[in-house]
C-alpha cells in the first residue's frame, strides 16, 4: 500500500476537490460543511502518512503526472524536506477541529462555507507547494495559498480584518510579481522549469547576471513571505486580527512557505554547484540576527495576546533564516527540523489565545488577569508553548535551536550564538509577562473567575499540540536523523 504511486498525487487533489465541493455540500446543511472538511483531511492525512513512510524506506521518489518526462512534463517530487506535509495536514486538521464551535460563534453564517473552503484551499496550496518539481507550479500553489490566506485574515467581515488583508495582499503580490519574473529569467537562460533539471543546466550558462537576478529576486520574494524583520510589516496585523484557527494556520503554516521556498532555492543552486552562494548567506545571517532580536523585541511591549504572538513569529522566523544562512550541517538541521517545531509551538499558543479570547471576551493581558484560575488547562498549555519558544530542555524548541548554535560553530561564526542567546532572554521575558498574567495577578474583571474552559472540539486540539511541544523534545533525535540525508545531500561538496 506504502508503494502505490498515486499517493503523491492525491494529497492535491484530495483538499482541492474536497475545497471545491464543500459549498455544494453544504447547502442547506450547514452543519455537515465541518464534518465534510475534517473528512476531507483525514484522507489527506492518510496520503501524507503514507508517503513519509516511503521516504523513509526508500528516499526521494517522484511521480510524472500523465507519464510526461521532465522537462516536459509536471513533475511531482518527494524527499525529506517534504516530509512537511505531515505537519501541514496535522495543524490543518485540528485548527478544523478547533474551528467547529469558534466558527459558528464568531463568522456570520453565510461566510461559514467560504471559510472552510478556503481553509482547504490554503492547505491545498501548502501542499502542493513542497511537493511541486517544478518552478512554474511553485508559483502557482503558492497564488493558491496567498489568495485563500488573503480572503481568510478579512473572512469575519470587520472593517480592521480588511484592512490587515489589504496590507497582506498588497506586500503578497508585489512579491508574487518577483516571483513570476525572476522563473522567467531562470526560464530564459536554461529552457527548463523543472528544478531538478535547472540545477544541472545552470552550470552550462553563461549569462551569470540574469541568474543572479533571479537568484536575488526569488530570495528577496520569499524573505517577504516568510515577514523576515524589516520586510515583517504584513504580519503583526493579519496575524493578530485573523479567527484564531486561521493566525495557528497563518503563524505555523504560512509564513514557513517562504522558508521553504528559500530550500528549494538553495537546493538548485546548491546542486548546480558552481555559483557562490557567500554573499546571499551573509545576508541571511545578520537579517536572520536582525530578526531574532527585533521580533522579540517589539513583542515585549505588546498587551495584546495574539499581536505579542505575531511579533514572536517574527523572531522565531529569525532563527531558521539564519540556520540556513550559517549553511553548516548542523544549522540547516536545526532550522529544518524548527520548520516543524515552530508549527507545533505556535499553534498550540494561537489556539489556547484563541480559546482565552473566545470564552473570556478580553485579549490583552491586563484584562486576562487571573485567568489562569478560571481557565486551567488551556492555561497550563500556554506555558507549556511559552518554555518551549523559549527553547528550555526538555520541549521542541531546545534541541532544534541548540543545532542552529552548534552550526554557528561549525561555520566558524560563534558570535551569531549571542543573537540566539539575547532572543531567548526576550522571549523569556514576555512570556514570563504572560505567564504573570494569567496566575500571579489580581483580575482585573472579577467575572472572568467565573468563565469555564472552552468546549472539548476546542480544548483537544490545543492540549494535542501542547503534548506534541513536550513528545518532540523528548523524541528529538528522531526528526533530527530523519532530515540529515536530505542536508547532507543539499550540501554535497560545500558540507561543513
Amino acid at each position: 500500500m506504502v508503494s502505490w504511486p498515486h499517493w503523491l498525487v492525491t494529497i492535491i487533489i484530495v483538499p482541492l476537490v474536497g475545497a471545491v465541493l464543500t459549498p455544494v455540500v453544504g447547502r442547506g446543511r450547514p452543519k455537515v460543511i465541518p464534518i465534510w472538511a475534517l473528512g476531507i483531511m483525514t484522507a489527506t492525512s492518510l496520503a501524507a502518512l503514507m508517503l513519509i513512510i516511503r521516504v523513509a524506506q526508500e528516499g526521494p521518489f517522484s511521480y510524472l503526472v500523465g507519464g510526461w518526462a521532465r522537462p516536459y512534463g509536471i513533475e511531482l517530487h518527494f524527499d525529506e524536506f517534504s516530509a512537511s506535509v505531515g505537519i501541514i495536514c496535522l495543524v490543518g486538521w485540528l485548527a478544523l477541529l478547533f474551528s467547529y464551535h469558534y466558527v459558528a460563534e464568531t463568522i456570520p453564517a453565510r461566510r461559514v462555507p467560504y471559510f472552510y473552503t478556503l481553509v482547504l484551499l490554503n492547505l491545498t496550496g501548502m501542499i502542493g507547494f513542497v511537493v511541486t518539481g517544478d518552478l512554474f507550479n511553485l508559483f502557482v500553489f503558492l497564488e493558491i495559498l496567498s489568495l485563500s490566506a488573503y480572503a481568510l485574515v478579512a473572512v469575519s467581515g470587520e472593517h480592521i480584518a480588511e484592512m490587515a488583508a489589504f496590507k497582506y495582499l498588497v506586500m503578497g503580490a508585489v512579491s508574487s510579481i518577483v516571483v513570476l519574473l525572476s522563473i522567467g529569467l531562470l526560464y530564459s537562460v536554461t529552457g527548463s522549469l523543472n528544478m531538478a533539471d535547472i540545477a544541472s543546466r545552470l552550470a552550462g550558462v553563461e549569462q551569470r547576471l540574469p541568474v543572479m537576478l533571479a537568484l536575488a529576486g526569488l530570495a528577496m520574494s520569499f524573505m517577504v513571505k516568510a515577514a523576515l524583520f524589516p520586510l515583517h510589516i504584513w504580519l503583526p496585523d493579519a496575524h493578530s486580527i485573523a479567527p484564531s484557527p486561521v493566525s495557528a494556520i497563518l503563524s505555523g503554516l504560512v509564513v514557513k512557505v517562504g522558508v521553504f521556498g528559500l530550500l528549494r532555492v538553495y537546493q538548485i543552486f546548491y546542486g548546480a554547484g558552481t555559483y557562490d552562494l557567500t554573499g546571499l548567506n551573509t545576508a541571511l545571517v545578520w537579517l536572520g540576527a536582525i530578526s531574532i532580536v527585533m521580533g522579540a523585541f517589539f513583542a515585549i511591549f505588546q498587551e495584546d495576546i495574539k499581536m505579542m504572538l505575531a511579533y514572536s513569529t517574527i523572531s522565531n522566523i529569525g532563527y531558521i533564516v539564519m540556520g540556513l544562512g550559517l549553511a553548516s550541517q548542523y544549522s540547516l538541521i536545526g532550522a529544518t527540523v524548527h520548520i516543524f517545531n515552530h508549527a507545533l509551538i505556535k499553534g498550540t499558543l494561537f489556539l489556547a489565545a484563541g480559546a482565552i479570547i473566545h470564552k473570556t471576551g478580553y485579549r490583552t493581558l491586563t484584562d486576562l488577569r487571573g485567568v489562569g484560575k478560571a481557565m486551567p488547562v488551556t492555561c497550563m498549555a500556554v506555558s507549556i508553548g511559552a518554555i518551549s519558544i523559549v527553547g528550555i530542555p526538555p520541549t521542541a524548541g531546545f534541541l532544534c535551536k541548540w543545532y542552529i548554535a552548534l552550526g554557528a560553530f561549525q561555520a566558524g561564526k560563534p558570535a551569531f550564538g549571542i543573537a540566539l542567546i539575547f532572543g531567548a532572554l526576550f522571549i523569556f521575558i514576555y512570556y514570563i509577562r504572560m505567564v504573570n498574567s494569567f496566575y500571579f495577578q489580581k483580575p482585573t474583571h472579577p467575572e472572568i473567575l467565573e468563565v469555564g474552559e472552552a468546549p472539548l472540539s476546542m480544548l483537544i486540539p490545543i492540549l494535542v499540540l501542547a503534548t506534541l511541544c513536550l513528545v518532540m523534545g523528548i523524541l528529538g533525535r528522531i526528526p533530527i536523523s530523519f532530515i540529515e540525508p536530505a542536508v547532507i545531500r543539499m550540501l554535497g561538496p560545500f558540507g561543513g
